[in-house]
């Protein structure tokens, strides 16, 4: 009896030093394409695809996981409020995109009294190029800003503005002028913002020529 419970012990104790743990070892990253779920430790082996990660290349492989530096783009404007938008387009160069809006220019009520009272016929209208935009007389005013439509009456000047910019830049100022038929000297110079494809209404006013004229006075 002795013997059986001494074998069993002996039996017991080497099964119990027999067993030992085994680890495998492989690539434990679920990203590379030899990734090994049963691995339990990295040995480094991991393999990755390698190309170009960024979707707005048109070499862009979905299947990469590491960017070579091997993206490609197309050269162009990427906003689509510019004129010459490309939707192909990935990469913008500075000033790509161009832009347009309209312009109105036109009196109120106000700077038609100042012309009768001064004996003022017209004002000529200069844009930021010096460029003469055609003139306004006395005869036509404006209660409320009309519209960029051509005013075949002569009621208004209508312009088509162009300008250069980008993406995260697409607005412009310009400059313009009004000259009465009074004298050589500007009565009013201003400026004014444009967006794209707005329609821009400038107004020439008493007040504007007043205050233009004081300030010059001023310096």
């Amino acid at each position: 009896m002795k013997n059986l419970i001494y074998i069993t012990i002996i039996s017991m104790l080497i099964f119990n030093a027999c067993t030992v743990e085994v680890r495998l070892d492989g690539c434990t990253d679920p990203i590379a394409y030899n990734y090994d779920p049963q691995a339990d430790d990295d040995n480094g082996s991991c393999l990755y695809t390698i190309g170009c990660t960024d979707p707005a290349a048109i070499n862009y492989d979905p299947q990469a996981i590491l960017d070579d530096g091997s993206c490609l783009y197309i050269s162009g404007c990427t906003d689509p409020a510019a004129i010459n938008y490309d939707p192909q387009a990935g990469i913008e160069p500075l000033n790509a995109c161009e832009y347009t809006c309209d312009v109105v220019y036109y009196l109120d009520y106000s700077a038609v009294q100042y012309m009768l009272y001064w004996g003022i016929n017209y004002y000529q209208f200069y844009d930021y190029n010096g460029s003469n935009l055609g003139y306004i007389t006395n005869d036509y005013y404006w209660n409320s800003p009309p519209d960029c439509t051509p005013q075949f009456d002569g009621s208004t000047l209508t312009a088509t503005l162009y300008w250069s910019g980008n993406y995260n830049n697409n607005t412009a100022i310009f400059s313009w002028s009004a000259y009465g038929d009074d004298g050589p000297i500007e009565d009013y110079e201003g400026t004014f913002v444009v967006y794209p494809y707005e329609c821009v209404r400038v107004e020439l006013s008493k007040k504007k020529i007043q205050d233009y004229k004081e300030s010059k006075k001023k310096n």
